[in-house]
């Protein structure tokens, strides 16, 4: 066998964030942080949701994590040494690591965990190479895969719906029934589903002594803060009137002019992070007009989506439609697409579409509904009818991820995926999970991509999904849309990232 990132001798290599001056930090205080909606679960292996993340991750941990740059670095684990074959890999836990109950976390935790996570995780997909899991000793952990994956320590650390390490009698509980017990900084307080989350300090907590400070995902995740309270609300005045006020330290998210107002202010730190997710629209393909492709084509030849954008994001955003972030090596400079209302027409008279009301869902955050708006009165031109349905983020996503609750078409971010790079964007349409019917030639484009060592047939891999995506109209990716965050001036040494993440940073 050889050794591929034996991590504490290596870990000393790794560029980490830098954590401000030492003498700056101190313990205590609460943070209450608002957030634009409640998460669906707290079972980190049951919703992909970025409410969820938000939480979960401060509570969980996994095997391997993403560092600032997005690249898959250990976590739980002290490091891996893979098979020459490529098809073993043995995982070497940190020891005295505890869980939030006390316990101890051992090798038989990590399998059980991960057998729970393949067998019915939100992202099973990310780790179907998978043949077996077993604790080949007491803090060592050996998976064997069926095939060759050159993406396998990538989808091992992805956030998205994490594969979080959790206590051995957690993982034989039906998925969505765990209890929030992790390893993480913070510890589960309680969940009141229309106020707001708490967590606290988790004191037992042992740093990876691999390293000095964050680090994205991973690192030193040092938490000063006493207590930190994920607030529900989802009007975006309520956030900018409630941080102005000091009810919370930080907002998620608010729109352009707030943060055009408060910058500037020494009071406020205003934070845009470009960019945070891409706008897409999805259609059901397992049922009515989604199942037929001229009607999907008709409505992605309708779309203008500089003016999309520009209304629902009109002070960050950027047309790009790769299902990668620019900055990645797999990006494409996809040419945008342009509306053709005449091109639309007739392709929608070649369909089966005649004039029935659909139905849009869509979670009632202020752009997302703007989206859906501007979306609606764009399709309305080539005689496409739509109803417009709006609900919270739990209600929305629990019907866009089953195929027979009487959707038709959904728009919301997708932020995650493009982050961790190729294998996660495509593993969203693997086996039908984003559009309810499975294309073959996007399993068969997923499954040749993770098995390829090659990055340049990588590269040409991913092309010809982003061709298929479009060919098929499987999806409409709009562009990207950011986010601009507003923190009090007395939080110190937060840096925004695709959580808003509260270990490292302390208050004034």
């Amino acid at each position: 066998m050889k050794k591929t990132y034996l991590t504490l001798a290596m870990s000393a290599l790794l560029v980490l964030t830098s954590a401000g001056p030492a003498h700056a930090q101190k313990k205590g205080g609460d943070v209450v942080i608002g957030m634009t909606a409640a998460p669906p679960s707290l079972d980190p292996h049951a919703t992909s949701a970025q409410v969820a993340r938000n939480v979960n991750l401060h509570i969980f941990e996994t095997l391997y994590a993403r560092d600032e740059g997005a690249r898959p670095v250990p976590d739980l684990a002290e490091g891996v040494t893979i098979s020459a074959d490529g098809l073993t890999y043995l995982f070497k836990l940190r020891t005295g690591v505890k869980f939030h109950n006390g316990k101890d976390m051992t090798s038989a935790d990590v399998v059980a965990s991960l057998e729970r996570y393949r067998k019915s995780g939100a992202s099973a997909s990310l780790i179907g190479a998978i043949d077996s899991v077993s604790a080949s000793g007491p803090n060592q952990v050996t998976i064997k895969l069926k095939t060759v994956q050159s993406t396998f320590l990538g989808n091992l650390s992805s956030p998205r719906a994490p594969i979080a390490i959790m206590p051995s009698e957690e993982a034989a509980k039906d998925m969505g029934k765990a209890s929030s017990i992790g390893t993480g900084p913070y510890k589960f307080v309680e969940y009141k589903p229309d106020s707001h989350i708490k967590i606290t300090r988790f004191d037992g907590y042992k740093p990876n002594p691999a390293y000095k400070e964050r680090d994205g995902f991973a690192g030193a995740k040092i938490a000063y803060i006493d207590n930190v309270t994920f607030r529900f609300m989802p009007e975006t005045s309520a956030r900018d009137a409630a941080v102005e006020t000091g009810q919370i330290q930080l907002n998620e998210t608010t729109d352009g002019p707030t943060a055009k107002r408060l910058k500037g202010n020494p009071n406020f730190q205003v934070i845009p992070v470009l960019p945070f997710a891409a706008m897409i629209l999805k259609f059901n393909m397992a049922q009515g007009a989604g199942t037929d492709l001229n009607f999907r084509r008709a409505v992605a030849q309708s779309l203008d989506l500089e003016e999309i954008m520009a209304v629902a994001y009109p002070d960050i955003y950027r047309i790009d439609t790769s299902w990668v972030y620019g900055g990645s090596a797999y990006h494409s400079a996809r040419k945008t697409p342009k509306q053709d209302l005449a091109a639309a027409k007739a392709t929608l008279a070649k369909s089966g579409y005649k004039g029935e009301k659909l139905t849009f869902i869509v979670h009632n955050d202020r752009p997302t509904v703007d989206t859906a708006t501007v979306i609606q009165q764009q399709v309305s031109q080539i005689g496409v009818n739509m109803e417009v349905k709006v609900a919270d983020w739990p209600t929305t996503s629990n019907l866009g991820l089953k195929s027979d609750t009487g959707w038709n078409l959904w728009t919301h971010g997708f932020g995650i995926e493009p982050y961790e790079g190729p294998a996660s964007a495509m593993s969203h349409w693997v086996k039908g999970q984003g559009q309810r019917k499975a294309d073959p030639v996007i399993d068969g484009l997923f499954e040749k991509f993770n098995s390829e060592m090659n990055v340049d047939v990588q590269k040409k891999l991913f092309v010809d999904f982003e061709n298929q995506m479009n060919d098929q109209a499987i999806a409409v990716n709009m562009g990207n849309y950011g986010l601009f965050q507003v923190a009090t001036s007395k939080l110190k040494n937060f840096k925004a990232y695709r959580i808003p993440r509260m270990w490292g940073v302390w208050l004034d």
